[in-house]
């Protein structure tokens, strides 16, 4: 019998790794960067003191990923805080509404960047509500890997699309 236990929880230590390499979720953008794949992200973002569930997101014809971060401390709404090299945003789950803002300030004193130089606003306005929609976490990072690139000025040249 403790043979058996003791190959059950081998085995579930070996296939644990491998399943947590797993595409959470792809998909297509319709733009020049291809498909998308997002995958849980071995390094997590920390904001305030606490781990946050990350994930990363991938294209199909660019090199560059962008994290993202689920804060899930506000009980009314999910925030997901993504970062990319040289522009971060946040996009806010209201419960009644789904879209994009600038990150809080407590993500930015937790080294979250802030600047916009490179944030295309007339997208940045288009975003402000893309659904009303209520939509699962998943469904919210598949909206967010779509959308945010084109947030970036210049996005095609910005991602290095091949």
């Amino acid at each position: 019998m403790k043979r058996k236990i003791l190959l059950i929880a081998s085995l579930a230590l070996i296939l644990l790794p491998a399943h947590a390499l797993e595409p959470v979720a792809k998909g297509k953008t319709n733009h020049e960067l291809g498909d998308f794949t997002v995958e849980k992200s071995s390094a997590p973002i920390i904001i305030d003191a606490t781990l946050m569930p990350t994930y990363e997101v991938s294209y199909e014809n660019s090199d560059l990923t962008i994290r993202i971060a689920v804060d899930k401390t506000d009980k009314k709404c999910m925030k997901f805080i993504v970062v990319s090299d040289n522009l971060a945003m946040q996009y806010n789950c209201t419960g009644k509404f789904f879209g994009v803002s600038m990150p809080d300030q407590c993500y930015i004193e937790d080294g979250i960047p802030g600047s916009t130089v490179n944030l295309d606003r007339s997208e940045y306005h288009r975003q402000r509500v893309i659904t009303k929609m209520k939509k699962s976490e998943l469904e919210h990072l598949r909206l967010i890997s779509v959308y945010f690139p084109m947030l970036v000025k210049n996005y095609d040249t910005y991602f290095a699309v091949k």
